[in-house]
């Protein structure tokens, strides 16, 4: 069978898209800091193996069932069932009139191998108009998927290297994209309450002593450059750390976990304690009433206290400590000097 035709010798294809599909790569370009065309790379590396527009790849798992479930039976039916599993497949590829945003990438060496050479891929049979078909499907497709599953497909080379780590009980390096580098126990791989983004949850370890009882840290996968098993170093948690870290968690939130528990002192209008009442999302722990009823005291993170109270606005006024002050009065000042000219 041959396979997809070189494209050209510096390997460039420009692919033909949705605006749906070029907004949402043009976000994750922003979101993720990277290329268009190390975007497209990844999903054609990570995402082709898995996406329904792969029919050749979706084809071969069906007969594999077929050969184990139908041992026995006659090979005429279970072609004619192959037969109706390819009619489906290629039907349930969908084809996009409106195309209006094109761009031009170069597909890497490995992807290129992928399509052109390696006798395992085979989707040229059903992309006779040749490889930028097969690729736009794949593109389209992939860009109507929920934010967090792309970002755990752009990353899916890191995300297997701390899931392996998990499974091994082995310590890592992990190398942040601003530059520093961490030494820690990997506790879970989740996502934020509202399922905004992929958080690697840890402990992390002294590359001096390697000391093990270390700070509970979070990062977010794509800001995770790179992955360094270290199987010499434990990377296990005993029972009472888990429950200590659930619990951080729980009480933190994943996104906020890494800061410092600070106390909060908050002074409330009686608006703003219907407010405390029913806005539960995130909603930091209460650790004492003042006398006056209107001045509440709270346990968290400097990050949880600012995401939370900036959302009750004139309603809830942080007293202490000052720097959560300052912040949230810089916040709102600058969003009341971007509506400035509607107060005229």
């Amino acid at each position: 069978m041959s396979l997809f035709k070189k494209i050209n010798t510096e390997n460039k294809l420009r692919l033909t898209l949705t605006f749906f599909a070029m907004n949402t790569l043009q976000e994750d370009c922003r979101d993720f800091d990277m290329t268009m065309a190390a975007l497209v790379n990844r999903i054609i590396t990570f995402y082709g193996p898995q996406a329904a527009a792969s029919v050749s790849a979706r084809l071969a798992e069906y007969k594999s069932s077929l050969s184990e479930t139908l041992a026995g039976v006659p090979g005429e039916i279970t072609d004619r069932l192959c037969k109706a599993r390819e009619l489906q497949l290629r039907a349930a590829v969908p084809s996009y009139k409106d195309t209006p945003e094109s761009f031009l990438f170069r597909v890497n060496n490995a992807n290129m191998f992928l399509l052109t050479e390696d006798p395992a891929s085979g989707e040229e049979l059903y992309y006779p108009r040749g490889m930028k078909v097969y690729v736009q499907a794949l593109v389209e497709e992939f860009c109507r998927l929920p934010f967090l599953t792309r970002e755990r497909v752009y990353y899916k080379d890191i995300l297997e290297s701390l899931q392996d780590a998990m499974k091994r009980e082995c310590a890592v390096y992990i190398l942040h994209s601003f530059g520093q580098k961490y030494l820690a126990r990997i506790y879970d791989i989740t996502s934020d309450p509202l399922s905004t983004y992929t958080y690697v949850v840890c402990r992390l370890i002294s590359p001096q002593n390697k000391k093990r009882d270390g700070r509970i840290y979070s990062f977010r996968l794509s800001r995770i450059k790179n992955v360094i098993p270290r199987p010499s170093i434990s990377g296990a948690f005993s029972p009472e750390e888990r429950k200590k870290t659930a619990a951080a968690v729980a009480a933190n939130g994943v996104q906020f976990v890494s800061d410092r528990v600070n106390t909060i002192i908050v002074e409330f209008t009686d608006e703003g304690l219907k407010l405390l009442k029913s806005s539960m999302q995130l909603r930091p722990h209460v650790t004492k009433v003042h006398e006056d009823g209107h001045t509440l005291e709270f346990r968290c993170t400097s990050g949880q206290a600012i995401f939370y109270f900036r959302r009750l606005g004139a309603q809830a006024r942080v007293i202490k400590p000052a720097f959560i002050r300052r912040e949230l009065a810089s916040w709102y000042l600058e969003a009341a000097q971007a509506y400035s000219d509607s107060l005229r």
